[in-house]
């Protein structure tokens, strides 16, 4: 490892609400530790205590992603808008007043020189507050359609680094630079360890006669996919080995419902088909390095890292995401001749089985230069290089 330096500006990472949000904002913390050997004094991140529809205050997916990690912390009380009315829109507007709050306290005590925002509705209180304050703000959109939380925020940024070029038109021309998504570094380890490694060992000795496939519904997993998947896993597992990240929804139980199908199966179909809740880290190069087909949501991230490893994908995008992003995502993917998208309308067992089927059967016609084009595997370089840290 180089030597690391030492950091010269405060600056405060903020980003939360969503998987992707927060996944880059990790991204960007891990590039910061690498990199610096003062960054515990110099970084805070600071993300909201109200994650996904109906979550509870103080149950965040940021909160619950980086309740381990070493990086200092701080959780505003997050609100947001909401189009439709209701008393808890009233709460949610409520606590938007109070974000507001706790971000001017926050900016007094660290007094940043720089806040970088990964997007979310917890990003606009910290991020005006510190323009007020003096701070440079920088954002990162990694969807390929901007939400109304980036629309504000990019009115006062310095520079807005994007993922995909078509969300440029959302921004002043003048500040956006596309430099691609960050990546998690770990998908690109071949090697890797851990209990899925060691079964996919095992499968790649029979890929050539039954190609491995990965379903997955994101890291929360995807019950309407799970549903599906259980009842199609007997014309499936004829032809193919699965591997279905179910997530581990408490609600449904679709890791344990999927295991009691899966002791109803032969016991040659049994060993074709791999459950888990989670893929980690140390897992999820190998995973990913040795499959044939992918076929799951089109979260920004999933979308991008398919396209960096070219992994063929079959593309199902959650209908109801605000701006249809998923679709967005997914035709991007499409467009370079990587992936087909299913809506989630036509999804059924049946159809599931005869879209694979066709689609790995079919010859295609992947646009090489649209996909490094677009696809870029140097966006730490590039911001690290506009923020002159």
């Amino acid at each position: 490892m180089e030597d690391r330096k030492e950091l010269k500006k405060r600056i405060i990472v903020t980003g939360g609400g969503s998987g992707g949000h927060v996944s880059t904002a990790s991204s960007i913390i891990k590039i910061l530790q690498n990199k610096y050997s003062n960054f515990q004094e110099n970084l805070l991140y600071v993300g909201g205590d109200l994650g996904m529809q109906d979550e509870k205050p103080g149950d965040s997916i940021e909160k619950r992603i980086f309740s381990k990690e070493n990086f200092n912390q701080k959780y505003i009380r997050a609100g947001k808008f909401q189009r439709k009315f209701s008393l808890k829109s009233i709460s949610r507007l409520l606590r938007v007043v109070l974000g507001f709050f706790d971000s001017i306290n926050i900016i007094k005590e660290f007094k940043p020189d720089i806040v970088i925002s990964t997007g979310g509705f917890v990003s606009v209180p910290v991020c005006i507050v510190a323009k007020l304050f003096k701070a440079e703000i920088y954002l990162h959109e990694q969807t390929a359609v901007v939400g109304l939380s980036n629309k504000i925020v990019g009115k006062f940024a310095k520079k807005i680094f994007i993922s995909f070029p078509s969300s440029e038109k959302y921004f002043s021309k003048d500040k956006v630079i596309h430099t691609g998504n960050l990546l998690r570094q770990e998908i690109f380890n071949k090697s890797g360890s851990g209990p899925i490694v060691e079964s996919l060992k095992e499968m790649i000795e029979i890929q050539e006669e039954y190609p491995i496939i990965y379903i997955s519904g994101g890291s929360l997993g995807s019950h309407c996919i799970n549903t599906t998947v259980k009842d199609a896993l007997q014309p499936l597992l004829q032809d193919y080995q699965i591997v279905l990240q179910t997530g581990d929804n408490k609600t449904f139980n679709d890791y344990d419902c999927l295991n009691k199908e899966k002791r109803k199966l032969r016991e040659d179909l049994q060993k074709r088909l791999l459950l888990v809740k989670y893929v980690q880290n140390n897992e999820i190069g190998y995973l990913l390095n040795n499959i044939d087909l992918f076929v799951g949501r089109s979260g920004a991230n999933t979308v991008y890292e398919m396209g960096i490893l070219r992994i063929p994908s079959i593309l199902i995008p959650i209908p109801w995401v605000t701006h249809n992003e998923q679709t967005m995502n997914a035709q991007i993917l499409q467009n370079v001749g990587l992936a087909e998208i299913m809506n989630e309308g036509e999804l059924t067992p049946e159809q599931l089985v005869i879209k694979i089927g066709s689609f790995l059967k079919k010859e295609r016609n992947i646009n090489d230069q649209m996909l490094k084009d677009i696809f870029k595997k140097d966006a730490d370089r590039k911001i690290l290089e506009y923020l002159q840290l």
